[in-house]
């Protein structure tokens, strides 16, 4: 986790599943409730990312989104983790990014 000025960032790690999505979770509600200007979850480092990955992002866009708070995954383009969010229709549901700078680009334009 990284909280700075302008939004707070939540980077899953290599694999995310069962044993620990709700910890992710807690982590994602615990940045959001401390008054964060806004979320960005990264993605970048994340190899394998099942159904309870998904769920992490699916209910933090939720609470964001009453919360006002706006909120952008930063996805790579490749890999094993884009296809499962493809098949799953991610992109329909969040803002997504290629890189944290992107993520940080559009959150600073959104702003203005």
């Amino acid at each position: 986790m990284e909280i700075t000025q302008t939004c707070g960032t939540l980077t899953f790690p290599e694999e995310v599943d069962l044993s620990n999505g709700e910890a992710i979770l807690e982590q994602a509600e615990r940045l959001l409730d401390s008054g964060i200007p806004a979320l960005i979850i990264d993605l970048t480092q994340c190899a394998f990312c099942d159904s309870n990955g998904l769920n992490v992002i699916t209910r933090s866009q939720m609470r964001a989104s009453r919360l006002g708070v706006p909120m952008w995954v930063v996805l790579p383009q490749r890999g094993l983790v884009r296809r499962v969010s493809d098949v799953a229709g991610l992109q329909r549901r969040v803002a997504i990014a290629p890189d944290v700078e992107t993520a940080r680009r559009a959150l600073d334009a959104a702003r203005r």
